[in-house]
């Protein structure tokens, strides 16, 4: 089934293979930093939560998804309504990604309108990218008009910024700002010391533990190391978790980090 809907996907929706990805967009986006002044980022409160049965399956209709696939739709979504409301959907289930995706596609479509600006969608992730200031803020009533068509609304401060571009802003788990290398986000780091407290206090031991870091580390780098900064390496991120899940100096952690890394 996944197969049979991507095709209906936009090039502007990244999240999809082929389309760019998280890496292929970060890369894209520092290209374009000379053309644009203007930044907007969202991010949907409570997306899948959100996510209206009945608009959906109506938009795989106008999209003339056949019969059988709209009906496998139909029963997917029921998976956690058990009280009927036509409303929310699976985050993480087999389909939840592709079916999340083509939710927003009325926006995809709208947003093809601003010809002057540059928009790209990362599932529910948003950015816009504009020369001048009332083109941002067309796009933005639009991003807002029409999320609120399909029963949605941006972060009103969360995830949330409106600015210049020379400001600085996240997105996809880095910090961007023109003329310095990538960064890992503030939410990136966050989500990191929250996945290492968790591995920690389940009884995980230094290895598993430190191998965490170790990815984490590699996927921040992963087909952007030209462009990524990470001074201080493993060991800065290492220490940093470590000081965050307020372990002590002199324990096993600190100790056997000093040879490993």
């Amino acid at each position: 089934m996944a197969a049979a809907l991507k095709p209906y996907l936009t090039s502007s929706y990244t999240h999809v293979k082929g389309n760019g990805g998280v890496k292929g967009t970060a890369r894209w986006l520092i290209s374009q930093f000379g053309h644009f002044q203007f930044v907007a980022r969202f991010d949907i409160a409570s997306y899948y939560q959100s996510i209206r049965h009945e608009t959906l399956l109506k938009q795989l209709n106008q999209l003339l998804v056949n019969k059988p696939i709209q009906s496998m739709v139909k029963d997917y979504l029921s998976i956690p309504d058990t009280i009927n409301t036509g409303v929310e959907m699976v985050a993480r289930g087999s389909l939840s990604s592709l079916l999340g995706a083509l939710y927003l596609l009325p926006l995809d479509y709208a947003m093809c309108e601003h010809q002057q600006v540059f928009y790209v969608r990362y599932m529910d992730d948003i950015l816009i990218l504009a020369k001048k200031r009332w083109q941002l803020h067309s796009a933005i009533k639009t991003v807002y008009a029409v999320t609120k068509s399909l029963g949605l609304g941006p972060h009103q401060k969360e995830k949330r910024f409106i600015g210049k571009i020379s400001n600085g802003f996240d997105f996809l788990g880095y910090q961007f700002q023109p003329g310095q290398k990538l960064r890992p986000s503030t939410e990136s780091l966050r989500r990191l010391v929250e996945r290492a407290r968790r591995l920690y206090e389940q009884g995980n031991d230094i290895n598993c533990l430190r191998q965490y870091v170790t990815r984490w580390v590699s996927w921040i780098r992963g087909r952007l190391s030209d462009v990524v900064s990470l001074a201080g390496g493993i060991r800065k991120y290492w220490i940093y978790v470590l000081q965050a899940l307020k372990i002590e100096q002199n324990s096993q952690y600190i100790l056997a980090s000093k040879e490993a890394l």
